[in-house]
């Protein structure tokens, strides 16, 4: 209902606002209403002694019937109100579009117009042009077609070298074979398509050699992301190229298996750990796991671990912190002592190991100070 508040308010006392509001109150009258009226039946009926079984259904379907009519009279006073939101948008949204869509259609009519201006020209150029070969005879005829052959062989000439700079393979082959269609009878066709060949297998064994090398270097590194950034411009520039498709394919083969190496490794140093209780070493093992392949069956597995090795490498902390701080005390140490009780108690202020901690602070600072130390 907030949703339509806007409208509310602009709505006033309205004629339709007065009937939602009929509708509200005698909605929730009757919703409220019916209950009671079951009570009071099933008491004055419990009184008199003519509670029956039959007489209750009837009173409590009675009941049911009154709530019912009332949630039906609130759903009506509800859709009333989203109807006249909705009417009321809808004036709104018109009212302000109206000058844009007068807009859009002028500027629709007039590119209309330009289009059909564009396509009575070209009609009326290639009417003369059937005109003007109308009136020629077979063999000029068949000058004409090889004078227009030569000017498309010349502007490809020129064209298609430029494309080959830009490595456009596609654009080069796709023009030259519509000339090809054109003026079919000329040999020169089989030259370009050799050239524009011969260029996009130069470049393209150059640029799988180039990328051959930086892959090596990567997959040296392990830098298998970055080995799969090279492969994609490699098939961006050669989606057709076997060599490529190849290449890409034994990559894909060679970091799965470098990936289940390093997911094993990890995974075999975590459970190494574990079984030595050094629970530091295979909480790190099993956290760069789960990091670098979280969709993995190891990850998957140590996730489950993982709660337990955090326990017991935090339990290992204290205990060596603890252990540190009795041993200097030992060597008479106070100030390193002094450091490593506040380290305790800043990183595990809720652990048993701190609430000796604090017990021993004051007798430690006091020592510190005695010692001419600084805390």
């Amino acid at each position: 209902m907030a949703d339509y508040a806007e409208f509310d308010e602009r709505e006033g006392l309205s004629r339709t606002g007065l009937i939602r509001g009929a509708l509200d109150i005698f909605g929730l009258l009757a919703i409220i209403a019916a209950p009671i009226w079951c009570i009071y039946e099933v008491v004055v009926l419990g009184r008199s002694g003519a509670l029956a079984l039959p007489t209750a259904l009837g009173v409590f379907a009675a009941m049911l019937g009154g709530i019912a009519a009332g949630v039906i009279l609130l759903a009506l006073s509800e859709l009333i109100r989203r109807l006249g939101a909705i009417q009321n948008a809808a004036e709104s949204g018109g009212e302000r579009t109206s000058e844009w869509s007068q807009f859009g259609s002028r500027s629709a009519r007039a590119e209309y117009e330009q289009n059909i201006s564009q396509a009575l020209e070209e009609l009326v150029v290639l009417t003369r042009e059937v005109r003007d070969i109308s009136l020629l005879n077979e063999q000029q005829r068949a000058m004409r077609l090889d004078a227009q052959g030569h000017a498309v062989l010349d502007m490809l000439m020129r064209e298609v070298p430029l494309l080959l700079r830009e490595h456009n393979w596609i654009e080069a082959r796709r023009r030259v074979q519509q000339a090809r269609e054109r003026f079919p009878h000329f040999k020169e066709w089989d030259k370009l398509e050799q050239q524009i060949e011969q260029m996009r297998a130069q470049v393209e064994a150059h640029d799988i050699e180039a990328a051959q090398r930086q892959i090596k270097d990567l997959t040296a590194l392990g830098a298998w992301d970055r080995v799969a950034d090279v492969i994609r411009e490699l098939l961006e520039r050669h989606p057709d190229s076997a060599k490529a498709n190849e290449l890409a394919h034994r990559l894909r083969a060679e970091r799965n298996k470098a990936q289940a190496e390093q997911r094993a490794k990890l995974m075999a140093q975590a459970q190494e750990a574990t079984t030595k209780r050094e629970w530091k070493t295979a909480l790190a093992a099993a956290t760069s796991l789960i990091q670098r392949f979280p969709q993995s069956p190891e990850a998957q597995a140590l996730r489950l671990q993982l709660p337990t090795l955090q326990e017991n490498a935090e339990i290992q902390a204290r205990k060596k912190m603890e252990n540190e701080i009795s041993e200097r005390i030992k060597q008479r140490r106070f100030e390193e002592a002094l450091r490593i009780t506040h380290d305790l108690l800043e990183q595990y202020p809720d652990s048993p190991q701190a609430i000796k901690a604090r017990e021993m602070l004051p007798k430690l600072e006091q020592k510190v100070y005695s010692s001419g130390g600084r805390y």
